[in-house]
C-alpha cells in the first residue's frame, strides 16, 4: 500500500477545508426520508458505527433542499442548519467530511494509527511452487530493500483534514525505476509477508507426495482448437464419384419462326384504336410485343384521361377483338403506358430445350430451375433456395403437371444423388410414375395418402436435426455448411443434400388427415429454409378449405395457371388475373414484385423417361425410409396419442403387460385387483395393449378364466417399449 508522506512545512492557518462541491452541483434535490436508523455492525471507514454504510439519494428535481440530503451523517443539532451557520461554525458547507481524521479515528476505534502494527513472517526457505499451470513464464519480482529503523522514518498519521494546497511526496515500498537496470529484473529475497491465518495454501499440498527437488515447472500450452465433427446419415460421397449428370442435347427445340409480322397483329392494333375512338378516349397504340402465346399492345393516353375508363372497357375490347379473354394492365409496371394482352391466333410452343441456356448449365447454384419464357422471349428461371417454397395451382389441363415436371427435370440435370434428395407425393398415382427407382428418392413414391403424415413428420425431425448440426458447426445455413465441409476435408464433414418435397395434389390429402398434414406443412414452410428443406405444393382446387391462410402465409412464391373464377385467383395470388389466362402453360409467377406472365416450357413424356433411365442405369435406389417404416411410425404415433389422451404412460403399460405375462393371460378383473385401478381404466389399458399387438383380440364366446392370449414374450415386450422410446428411421 502506498503511503503519502507530508513534507515538512511551516504551519499556516487553514483557509478552507477539503470539500466536494461537485456533489451539490450534480444533485439538484435529494430525498430526505429514510427507514428507521440501525447502527451498522461494521464501522464505516468515514463515519464509524453511528451512520449506515449505504444511503440512497433520490433526485427530486429541486423539490428538497440539497443540503438536507446529508442529515444522515450529521448530529441532531446540525440537521437542517443553514449554510451560513455551517460556514461560520465549521468553516465549510460540508462539515461531515471533517470526520475523516486521526482524531476521529482514535475516538471511534480507540486506537492510534501509530499503534497499529503488522506482524510479519520471516522465512528463508524457497517458496513452494503453485499447483497448476501458468499462462506465462515465471518472472522474478524486483528486489525490495528491507525497511529498518535506521532508514525508515516514523510513519506519519493519515490526516486528511488539510487544505488542497499541501504538497505530497510519493513514498512506497516499491523500488524507483532508476534502480532497475535495463532488461534485468532482480529476484526478490527475504520479502516479509503478512501472516494470513484464514487461508493457508500449504495445507492443500500432500507433503508425502511433494518433492521439491524433483519439481519441474510446467509451461502451459494452449490446446489446438478443433471444429466439432458431426456426421450425417447419408451415403458417402465416394459412392457417386463416377456419376455423370444427364445430357441436355436430348431435349427438343423450337424451329426459328423468323421476324415476319403477321397481318392479324396489325389488324388487332387498328381494332384497339377504333375502340378507343368510339368511346371518345384520347389515346392510341404506340408499341406492341409479340410473345409465344399472346401479344401485348401498349396504349399511350393523352393527359387528363382516367385509367378507370380503360378498365371499364374490358368486355368491349374482348368482343371487338373476337378472343376468348384479354388481360388489361393499367398501367404496365415501370412504364407510362397501358397494356392490353391479346391471345395470338396461333400459339408458339416453348420447348424445354429452348430455355436450357449456358447460364443455367454453368451456374454453381444447384437449386436453379427453368420455367419458361416471358413475352420478350427471355428464359425465366428461379432458385428454390431463394423462393424458398412454392404453391402451384390451376385447373385441369392448364399446364400444372408439366410445370412440376420441368421443376424436377431442372433439378435432376444439375444434382447428383448425394446433392439432392426428393420426397414425391402423388395421390393420383400417374403423374410421378416416371421417376420410380431414382437414386435421389428418400422413400419410394408415396401414392397412399395415409403415409403422407409419416413422411412429413420425418422431414420435420430431419429439419430439427440439421439445425443442431448447423449450430454445432457455427454456420447459418446449409450452403455455408457445405462450403466449410469442402474447404476443410480434415474435419470429415459430409455434405448435407438439399431435400425437395413435391406434393402433386394437396386437395386430396387435406380431405383425409388434413389437420395433421397442415401442421407439418406449417412447420416446414416456417423455418426449414436454412436447413435446406423446401416444399413445392400443387393443387387443382385452390379454395380456402385446401389452401388455408396458415399454409399460404409461409409460401411467398405462387405460380397460378388458368382458373375458373376470380375467387380462385385471389386465393392463389391475392389478386385477380389468373381467370384471364389462356391455359396450356400460360401462367403468372408472383413472388415479391407484381405477377409476371410467362409461357411455361413443355417437356414430353419421352424426354422425362430418357432422363430417368439414364440416371437409374448409373445408380440403384438407396432409400432412407421404407413405406413399412412409415406405416410403423404412424401406428406408433397414433398409439402414443391414444395413450396420451387416456392419460396412460409407457411405464404403466409396461408394468401391466409384465403382470399379464406372469399370469399367462390378460384379464381386466385381474388388472383391477392387482393394481387397484377402476374398471374403465383397466379396460382402456387392455385396449391399448391390444392395439400395440401385445395381447390377442377378444374372441366372441370366449369364457376362459385366463383372459386374452399373450402374443409376445419378455424379450419382445422390452423391444416394443424400447423401440418406442428411441423411435427413429435409421
Amino acid at each position: 500500500m502506498a503511503i503519502f508522506k507530508k513534507t515538512k512545512k511551516e504551519e499556516t492557518e487553514v483557509v478552507e477545508k477539503f470539500k466536494i462541491p461537485q456533489i451539490a452541483e450534480t444533485y439538484e434535490g435529494l430525498k430526505t426520508s429514510h427507514p428507521k436508523f440501525e447502527a451498522a455492525e461494521i464501522g464505516s471507514v468515514f463515519f464509524g458505527t453511528q451512520v449506515k454504510d449505504e444511503v440512497v439519494f433520490d433526485d427530486n428535481k429541486g423539490k428538497v433542499n440539497v443540503h438536507s440530503g446529508y442529515d444522515a451523517f450529521r448530529e441532531k443539532e446540525e440537521k437542517h442548519i443553514k449554510e451560513e451557520d455551517l460556514i461560520k461554525k465549521y468553516g465549510t458547507k460540508f462539515p461531515e467530511f471533517a470526520q475523516v481524521s486521526n482524531k476521529e479515528r482514535e475516538k471511534i476505534f480507540g486506537i492510534k494509527y501509530d499503534d497499529i502494527k503488522v506482524e510479519k513472517e520471516e522465512t528463508n526457505e524457497k517458496q513452494k511452487p503453485t499447483l497448476g499451470f501458468s499462462f506465462v513464464e515465471t518472472i522474478d519480482e524486483p528486489k525490495v530493500e528491507e525497511k529498518t529503523k535506521e532508514n525508515v522514518e516514523k510513519v506519519p498519521t493519515m490526516n486528511l483534514d488539510i487544505s488542497i494546497d499541501d504538497e505530497y511526496e510519493y513514498n512506497s515500498f516499491e523500488p524507483k525505476l532508476s534502480t532497475v537496470k535495463e532488461n534485468t529484473l532482480p529476484k526478490v529475497e527475504n520479502v516479509k509477508q503478512p501472516i494470513i491465518e484464514e487461508e493457508v495454501y500449504e495445507e492443500e499440498i500432500d507433503e508425502d507426495e511433494y518433492v521439491e527437488d524433483d519439481y519441474i515447472e510446467e509451461v502451459y500450452e494452449a490446446p489446438i482448437k478443433k471444429e466439432p465433427i458431426i456426421k450425417t446419415k447419408y451415403v458417402e460421397e465416394s459412392k457417386y464419384a463416377n456419376y455423370k449428370l444427364p445430357p441436355i442435347d436430348i431435349f427438343a427445340k423450337t424451329e426459328d419462326q423468323g421476324d415476319d409480322v403477321p397481318e392479324w397483329l396489325l389488324e388487332k392494333k387498328n381494332i384497339i384504336n377504333d375502340t378507343l375512338a368510339s368511346f371518345e378516349i384520347e389515346g392510341e397504340v404506340v408499341d406492341y410485343t409479340k410473345g409465344p402465346a399472346f401479344t401485348r399492345y401498349e396504349i399511350m393516353l393523352a393527359a387528363g384521361q382516367k385509367l378507370a375508363r380503360i378498365k371499364g372497357l374490358h368486355e368491349n375490347f374482348q368482343m371487338n377483338l373476337g378472343v376468348k379473354s384479354i388481360r388489361i394492365l393499367a398501367p404496365i409496371p415501370g412504364k407510362k403506358t397501358v397494356g392490353i394482352e391479346v391471345p395470338n391466333e396461333k400459339t408458339d410452343m416453348v420447348c424445354f430445350g429452348d430455355i436450357i441456356t449456358d447460364k443455367f448449365i454453368n451456374s454453381e447454384n444447384k437449386t436453379m430451375i427453368m420455367l419458361g419464357k416471358d413475352i420478350d422471349g427471355h428464359p425465366i428461371s428461379r432458385c428454390i433456395d431463394d423462393m424458398p417454397h412454392c404453391l402451384v395451382a390451376g385447373a385441369t389441363k392448364s399446364g400444372k403437371s408439366v410445370c412440376m415436371s420441368t421443376i424436377l427435370i431442372s433439378l435432376l440435370l444439375k444434382n447428383k444423388p448425394d446433392e439432392l434428395k426428393l420426397i414425391l407425393v402423388d395421390p393420383k398415382q400417374v403423374e410421378f410414375s416416371f421417376y420410380t427407382g431414382l437414386p435421389h428418392l428418400i422413400t419410394p413414391i408415396i401414392t397412399d395418402a395415409e403415409l403422407v403424415p409419416g413422411a412429413l413428420k420425418w422431414a420435420v425431425d430431419e429439419m430439427e436435426r440439421r439445425y443442431q448440426v448447423l449450430n454445432a458447426n457455427r454456420v447459418r445455413n446449409i450452403g455455408d455448411y457445405n462450403k466449410k465441409a469442402k474447404a476443410h476435408p480434415e474435419y470429415n464433414l459430409e455434405k448435407l443434400p438439399y431435400i425437395i418435397i413435391v406434393i402433386d395434389e394437396l386437395a386430396d390429402l387435406m380431405t383425409g388427415g388434413g389437420q395433421e398434414i397442415e401442421d407439418h406443412i406449417k412447420r416446414i414452410t416456417a423455418k426449414a429454409r436454412a436447413a435446406g428443406i423446401h416444399m413445392v405444393v400443387a393443387t387443382q382446387r385452390p379454395t380456402v378449405q385446401v389452401v388455408s391462410g396458415n399454409i399460404k402465409g409461409n409460401i411467398p412464391t405462387r405460380i397460378a395457371f388458368r382458373v375458373s373464377a376470380y375467387v380462385d385467383s385471389n386465393t392463389i395470388l391475392d389478386e385477380g388475373g389468373a381467370e384471364n389466362l389462356l391455359g396450356r402453360g400460360d401462367m403468372l409467377i408472383k413472388d415479391i414484385d407484381a405477377p409476371q406472365r410467362v409461357q411455361g416450357a413443355f417437356v414430353s413424356d419421352d424426354e422425362i423417361t430418357e432422363i430417368c433411365d439414364y440416371i437409374c442405369h448409373q445408380a440403384d435406389p438407396d432409400y432412407l425410409i421404407t413405406h413399412d417404416q412409415l406405416k410403423k411410425s404412424i401406428q406408433n404415433t397414433q398409439i402414443r396419442n391414444e395413450a396420451a389422451e387416456a392419460g396412460e404412460s409407457d411405464e404403466v403399460l409396461y408394468q401391466v403387460a409384465k403382470f399379464c405375462l406372469e399370469m399367462n393371460g390378460c384379464s381386466i378383473n385381474a388388472i383391477v385387483k392387482e393394481f387397484n385401478y377402476g374398471f374403465n381404466r383397466a379396460q382402456r389399458i387392455v385396449k391399448i395393449l391390444e392395439t400395440k399387438g401385445i395381447i390377442a383380440a377378444k374372441q366372441p364366446g370366449n369364457t376362459s378364466n385366463k383372459g386374452r392370449e399373450m402374443l409376445v414374450d419378455d424379450h419382445q415386450l422390452d423391444l416394443i417399449f424400447n423401440h418406442e422410446r428411441d423411435d427413429s428411421f435409421e
